[in-house]
C-alpha cells in the first residue's frame, strides 16, 4: 500500500478565510516511510492568533521567515507528483485547505483519501473519543509534538497501520481509498488598486510586512487595509 500521509495547521477552521501555517507530509510504501515535506508557512496577511500559538506552540517569530503560500503550495504539489491517496486524521478538513490554496495559485488539487478518524469510529466503538491524541494513547503510539504538522502527519499513519493489524478480514474494505472532494467558495482576487494602496501604506510606515499578491482576496485586502489603517492611521 502506498500513501502519503499529511497534516497541516491552520490560523482558523474555515479555508476561505483563515491560512496554512505549516505543512507536514510523509510518503509511504509497504509500511515504511520513503520521503518527507515539511514547511512553516507565513500567513502574510494576519498574525498568528493567541490560541492557535497556545495549541500548537507556532508563534509570529518562528514563521517569520518561512515561504508564503504561493511557494509553499508549489512546493507541495511537486513533492506529491505522481501520488495519488492522501491519508489523515479528518483529511477532508486538511483537503479543503489545500485545496483552496491551489486554487488560488491556479492549480488543481485531487486526490483520494483514507481518513483515520472514519477508520477510529468504524474499528473501535467502544472508546469514547476518537480524537488523533486519544486513539494513539489507546494503541501506545508515541507524538512527541501533537499539534505539529509532521508529527501529527506521523501519528495518523502509525494509527492506520495498528488500526489494520487488528480488523477483521471482512472489514478490509473500509481501508480502501475514496475520492476527496471539497468545493470552495468562489473568491475574488484583490484589485490592482487595492494592491498599490496597500502598498503605499506599508510603505509609509515602515511596516514588516509583505503579503503576497498573487494569492491575496479582494476580501483580505480590504480587512488588512481596514486593519492597518485602524492602527497606523492615514498619515504617518
Amino acid at each position: 500500500m502506498r500513501f502519503t500521509a499529511i497534516d497541516i495547521e491552520t490560523t482558523g477552521l474555515g479555508p476561505e478565510k483563515a491560512k496554512i501555517i505549516e505543512i507536514g507530509a510523509v510518503k509511504y510504501e509497504d509500511g515504511e516511510q520513503r520521503e518527507v515535506f515539511s514547511t512553516l508557512i507565513h500567513p502574510q496577511t494576519e498574525g498568528i492568533p493567541e490560541r492557535i500559538t497556545e495549541l500548537t506552540g507556532i508563534t509570529d517569530e518562528m514563521v517569520k521567515d518561512a515561504p508564503g503560500e504561493a511557494e509553499a503550495m508549489r512546493s507541495l504539489l511537486r513533492f506529491l507528483e505522481g501520488e495519488e491517496v492522501l491519508l489523515g486524521h479528518n483529511i477532508p478538513f486538511d483537503f479543503s485547505f489545500l485545496k483552496v490554496a491551489a486554487g488560488r495559485i491556479g492549480e488543481v488539487f485531487e486526490y483520494n483519501g483514507i481518513d483515520t478518524l472514519v477508520l477510529a469510529r468504524l474499528c473501535r466503538p467502544d472508546l469514547p473519543s476518537k480524537t488523533l491524541s486519544a486513539m494513539c494513547e489507546a494503541y501506545e503510539i508515541t507524538n512527541k509534538q501533537a499539534h505539529r504538522a509532521y508529527e501529527d502527519a506521523c501519528a495518523a499513519a502509525e494509527l492506520y497501520f495498528s488500526l489494520l493489524r487488528g480488523c477483521e478480514e471482512e472489514n478490509r474494505a473500509w481501508f480502501e481509498p475514496k475520492p476527496l472532494s471539497y468545493r470552495p467558495k468562489k473568491t475574488e482576487p484583490a484589485t490592482k488598486r487595492q494592491c498599490s494602496y496597500l502598498q503605499g501604506i506599508i510603505a509609509m510606515h515602515g511596516l514588516e510586512l509583505t503579503p503576497d499578491y498573487e494569492t491575496l482576496t479582494k476580501s483580505e485586502a480590504s480587512r488588512l487595509i481596514d486593519t492597518l489603517l485602524a492602527k497606523y492611521g492615514r498619515n504617518k
